[in-house]
């Protein structure tokens, strides 16, 4: 077993970090060369205390060790981007105030009805607040509510919008429907 590991190696170490790098392109290549080693030293220490079958595909396993490394990096590097993205009070990444041109007929004849026809909540009141181009932060404070809260009710208040409003949305823009049972 021992042999067919160092035999693997130079093969191994030529190729994986251009896959791994292909498959995950948020990860630098750097990354992806010491996510092989680690994957390799792993399986080598594995092999050595006698944890690998003596028919075991060598090179397939260590594919696949390194493949959910990577996996495992990848993950932990976009949490840790939500995170940035979270820090604080979680509005410190949030696009500045746009401005909304109140002739824009669209937003006076459709929208702006659909959002009255809602019930009176604070869902009603966030989509309210976008729509007058209130930001993010400013809406939060407005209401007192956290950015987390802001982001939920006003995901819920658009896809309620979106159901009301789907008869006036262009077909390639709609989202689609599953109809059916998923199989798994």
């Amino acid at each position: 077993m021992a042999q067919r590991l160092l035999e693997c190696y130079p093969d191994f170490m030529a190729r994986q970090p251009y896959a791994l790098r292909r498959e995950f392109r948020a990860l630098s290549l750097a990354a992806c060369q010491d996510i092989a080693q680690e994957a390799y030293l792993r399986v080598g220490s594995k092999a050595a205390g006698g944890g690998l079958a003596p028919e075991t595909n060598v090179m397939a396993y260590l594919h696949r060790a390194a493949r959910n490394l990577a996996l495992d990096r990848f993950r932990t590097e976009l949490q840790r981007k939500r995170l940035v993205l979270l820090a604080g009070d979680g509005l410190d990444s949030v696009p500045e105030r746009r401005v909304v041109q109140e002739t824009d007929q669209v937003l006076q004849q459709l929208v702006r009805p659909a959002i009255e026809e809602m019930p009176k909540s604070l869902q009603q009141k966030v989509v309210d607040l976008q729509s007058r181009g209130l930001s993010d932060v400013e809406i939060a404070l407005v209401l007192g509510i956290s950015a987390q809260q802001l982001h939920r009710m006003r995901n819920k208040a658009v896809s309620q919008l979106r159901g009301k409003l789907a008869g006036h949305i262009r077909s390639g823009h709609r989202k689609q429907k599953q109809h059916g049972v998923r199989d798994r």
